[in-house]
């Protein structure tokens, strides 16, 4: 019996993920609530996986569920202990520190930074805590949530790679690399207006993975989108925010005021070495709910 039932439960799983891809299934509390159960169990018969915990605790985070998800994330820490930094992958973190370059039309503060470095890899994540985003007023979270990674040779100290998490994808620029060389070793991170998504040196030829349109095609259907007030214009949350992008497109694309998260740094130092980065910052991070992320880049790079 159980080869007939392994055979029906692969079924089940191959069904599920093309109705997901198709869009006939939404990624929401439904498909959550189905997952993670499974988790729960891979849990308790894989107990030294702790990914089964971490993303356990992810689902619950997406679902809204905080209580279950700081339970998770907690486990997960006990199951994979943050490691203490050294002092030169502070030094580093410091170094490589993005320079933000936003919009003079810009309508939300950056609220607070967080650093964490891989712990087998020479890559360091930013992310980045902005007051909130233009299209989701009614998502809960009381900030947005972005990424930015730098990746680096230990042996020389220097850059060799740059990478953003770009609305659901991973960009990257070998411009952006040399760019930061010619900026003393800090990447130069173009802000995308009320929406964050952080954008690369050569942004305007760069394709988007699995979207099939570059980087100026993107900004170009968002300016105007953003233009008519966004996803939800008339959602009551945004009544005192703008009613929508007041400028031109040169005015969207006006990356000319720096944002240095250093100074954030300088106040509150949050410095982090684990692999488990949405258990870290939930637990030991920030005071406010977030969108959970993927940790690194290579989770989307494995598609």
């Amino acid at each position: 019996m159980i080869e007939i039932y392994a055979h029906e439960f692969q079924r089940i799983s191959e069904t599920l993920i093309s109705k997901i891809q198709s869009g006939d299934v939404k990624a929401d509390s439904g498909y959550y609530h189905a997952v993670i159960p499974v988790l729960e169990l891979l849990q308790q018969v894989c107990p030294e996986q702790t990914e089964f915990t971490a993303w356990r605790a992810e689902y619950h985070h997406l679902d809204g569920n905080l209580r279950r998800a700081g339970e998770q994330f907690k486990l997960t820490l006990e199951l994979a202990p943050a490691q203490p930094l050294e002092d030169h992958e502070i030094r580093l973190m410091r170094q490589f520190c993005p320079i933000l370059l936003t919009t003079p039309l810009e309508c939300f503060p950056l609220k607070d930074v967080a650093a964490v470095h891989h712990p087998t890899l020479p890559l360091i994540g930013y992310h980045l805590f902005w007051e909130d985003d233009y299209d989701f007023p009614d998502d809960y979270e009381p900030c947005d949530h972005e990424e930015i990674w730098v990746a680096y040779d230990p042996r020389t100290e220097s850059i060799t790679n740059v990478l953003t998490f770009f609305h659901s994808t991973v960009i990257e620029s070998q411009a952006a690399v040399q760019e930061a060389q010619e900026n003393g070793g800090r990447p130069l991170v173009r802000i995308e207006w009320g929406k964050h998504g952080s954008l690369l040196k050569g942004w305007e030829k760069l394709m988007i993975p699995l979207k099939e349109i570059t980087g100026m095609e993107w900004m170009q259907e968002t300016f105007e989108l953003v233009k008519r007030g966004g996803r939800v214009p008339d959602h009551p949350l945004k009544r005192h925010w703008p009613k929508g992008f007041e400028g031109s497109f040169e005015d969207y694309t006006d990356f000319s005021v720096p944002v240095d998260p250093l100074t954030f740094f300088d106040q509150k130092p949050l410095f982090f070495k684990s692999l488990w980065v949405n258990a870290i910052l939930f637990t030991e991070g920030l005071l406010y709910n977030f969108h959970p992320k993927m940790e690194w880049p290579e989770r989307f790079q494995g598609i």
